[in-house]
C-alpha cells in the first residue's frame, strides 16, 4: 500500500509535464493589432494574421520585453522592444524591420 502512496504525487506532477496542443496560450503583452507601416498584422496568443494569411503560431520564447515567435515552416519573427503602444518587428529570415504602433 505505501508504493502506491508515493506514487501518487508523482502523478499528480504528470499533467504539467504535457504540453497543450493548440499552442501558446500565455497572454502576451504583443497580442493585438499592429500598424506597422506596409501592413496591419494582427497577434492574438496562438496566431499571426498578416493581412492576408493566417499562421498559427508554433512556439513563444520571451527575454524581457522582446518575444521570438517560431511557425511550423520554419519561419521565425521577433517582435522587439514590445510596450503597450509599440514595437519593433524584425524577420528572421530577410532582418526586414519595422517599428509599428499598436492599433486600437
Amino acid at each position: 500500500m505505501f508504493p502506491r502512496l508515493r506514487a501518487l504525487p508523482l502523478l499528480l506532477l504528470l499533467p504539467a509535464c504535457v504540453q497543450d496542443p493548440s499552442g501558446p496560450s500565455e497572454p502576451y503583452a504583443f497580442v493585438g493589432r499592429w500598424d506597422c507601416g506596409v501592413q496591419t498584422f494582427t497577434f492574438t496568443n496562438t496566431t499571426y494574421n498578416t493581412g492576408d494569411t493566417t499562421y498559427p503560431i508554433q512556439s513563444v520564447r520571451r527575454d524581457g520585453r522582446n518575444y521570438t515567435l517560431r511557425f511550423a515552416n520554419g519561419y521565425v519573427i521577433a517582435l522587439v522592444a514590445v510596450t503597450e503602444t509599440g514595437l519593433t518587428w524584425v524577420s528572421g529570415a530577410t532582418g526586414d524591420q519595422f517599428n509599428c504602433r499598436r492599433v486600437k
